[in-house]
């Protein structure tokens, strides 16, 4: 089908040739020559061009292949030298530009450790029992109108604790009310406020004169207090600048004694240790404190500081991301908070709705309905692979060392401490670290630009202020030849004008004859008129 298809086409040509008519392959046989003209002192000018740039440049080679007394194999050698030597130039440059794009950046070993400052880990501390009976009671008469009295109060009782002690891994207690409509309207993370019960930390460090700052966050785990972690006030939706963030605190290694000790009083609960600059997210660092506990844990360090010179690249070059860029739709970003809102969206995309751990999401909140339906998604647990985040461009990690527990509240068998003195405490400190890491940049867009004169240097032997002057060369050469090419035009197109003048001028006195009036002259010599009376 497609030989018949050129069979025809062909013959098309053929017609269409056999019909050009005798003057025209007259006209063209005629114009031959000098176009054939033009094309020679065409190339000749080119080769002129080439020897002056080439020349002006320095690269004997361009001037070599453009001389006509060589030999022709003489000429096609240095020819494909010259070219060889720029596809090499190119290639080369190409790989450098591809490094920079994708492995500038180097991650090395610090070992001057004598002078280090470090910051002492968070901790988020989650209570068992954090709800307050005489707020659920008043909560559960205002909204259901439901006292202690009726049958429906434990029911709504058991509603409440549900929500309290839900979890973004284990909610199904509160899935199982997603039948009754009259939770459907309840604002959960409202109701979390008003019932849960407020506590009390003791908390002292190393530092007397610093306040190690506090505060009630929503976790994934619930209702939590997040302790010397001020990347945790982001959870709270607020508007927050991370200049204006609290710093945690650090200590100087090897010069003082890095802890931190808390005292809590009638309560027990979960311990996260993580980054103060990331939010509790793990399961690494989990302690369980329970009443009358006395527990002290150290932890190693591992710390990546980042050179400043890493602003100078994008996230994909550098391949990670500064607490104070905004990125994936977070004002102020850090791993572990980054995802969390991917959790929090697949949500809103699989079920309409966004569960109340994560405040600092917006969309509309899941009511026992909502979580039924991520609970038949089996949210979150397929998100967890789904879910990439780049890292921070600086981290601290910890890892936890040593632990000793020990319980004093029980003195024996018989005699237990009253509820009055019955404490218990968590302290964690520091080992001072003797190595940590560093990012830095290698390969910079300075070291791009010498690589690339390198390159030009060594293959074709021009440096910046050669290929310069060359391109002066040529673009001075073709203004020349433009101005002549439009003087050139704009004489024949004057010399036809003339012509043209000539021959309409030429034409015109036969007519004028035919038209012309007579002259008083030629009325002169009539014979008068003779009058009759």
């Amino acid at each position: 089908m497609s030989y018949h298809l050129v069979s025809m086409d062909s013959q098309q040509w053929w017609f269409w040739w056999r019909r050009i008519p005798a003057w025209m392959w007259k006209k063209l046989i005629a114009v031959l020559p000098t176009v054939l003209a033009g094309f020679k002192s065409y190339s000749s000018r080119l080769r002129e061009m080439a020897e002056i740039a080439g020349a002006e440049a320095g690269v004997l080679a361009i001037s070599l292949i453009v001389n006509k007394q060589l030999h022709t194999l003489e000429r096609s050698i240095w020819l494909v030298v010259v070219l060889s030597s720029i596809y090499a130039a190119i290639m080369l440059s190409g790989l450098q530009y591809e490094r920079y794009l994708n492995s500038p950046t180097v991650i090395s070993v610090d070992r001057d450790y004598r002078g280090w400052n470090g910051s002492l880990p968070a901790v988020t501390l989650c209570y068992y029992d954090h709800i307050d009976s005489f707020k659920a009671n008043e909560y559960i008469q205002d909204v259901w109108n439901v006292s202690i009295i009726d049958e429906d109060y434990f029911y709504f009782m058991d509603f409440l604790y549900a929500v309290v002690n839900a979890t973004a891994s284990n909610y199904a207690e509160l899935a199982k009310f997603a039948e009754d409509e009259r939770f459907d309207q309840v604002d959960l993370y409202e109701l979390i406020q008003r019932v849960d019960r407020p506590f009390e930390q003791v908390i002292s460090s190393f530092d007397a004169n610093f306040k190690v700052h506090v505060q009630m966050v929503m976790t994934e785990r619930g209702s939590c207090y997040a302790i010397n972690s001020p990347m945790s006030s982001v959870l709270s939706g607020k508007p927050i600048v991370y200049e204006e963030m609290e710093q945690p605190l650090s200590c100087q290694y090897g010069k003082q004694q890095c802890y931190i000790r808390m005292d809590l009083y009638e309560s027990t609960g979960v311990l996260d240790v993580h980054s103060p600059y990331e939010v509790s997210a793990t399961e690494a660092n989990i302690v369980a404190l329970h009443k009358s506990d006395e527990i002290t844990a150290s932890f190693k360090v591992l710390e990546t500081v980042a050179s400043k010179n890493l602003y100078e690249l994008s996230v994909a070059q550098r391949k990670c991301v500064f607490n104070n860029e905004e990125t994936s739709n977070l004002k102020i970003y850090s791993k572990s908070l980054c995802l969390a809102r991917c959790r929090a969206v697949m949500a809103l995309e699989m079920c309409n709705c966004v569960p109340f751990f994560y405040q600092f999401v917006e969309g509309p909140g899941c009511n026992p309905a909502g979580f039924e339906c991520l609970l038949d998604f089996k949210w979150p647990i397929w998100a967890l692979h789904i879910c990439k985040c780049p890292s921070t461009c600086t981290e601290i990690e910890y890892t936890m060392q040593t632990v000793k527990k020990s319980s004093w509240g029980v003195k024996n068998n018989d005699e237990v401490a009253s509820s009055e003195t019955a404490t218990s405490s968590f302290r964690w400190d520091l080992i001072p670290p003797k190595v940590r890491m560093r990012r830095d940049v290698v390969y910079s867009f300075e070291d791009l630009i010498v690589s690339f004169g390198g390159a030009l240097a060594f293959f074709v032997g021009v440096s910046v202020l050669g290929l310069v002057e060359m391109g002066h060369v040529l673009f001075h050469n073709m203004l020349l030849d433009i101005s002549t090419l439009i003087r050139w035009v704009y004489t024949q197109a004057r010399r036809h004008r003339v012509i043209h003048r000539e021959v309409a001028e030429a034409s015109t006195p036969r007519h004028r004859h035919s038209h012309q009036r007579l002259s008083l002259a030629d009325t002169a010599e009539l014979p008068p008129f003779d009058y009759v009376n």
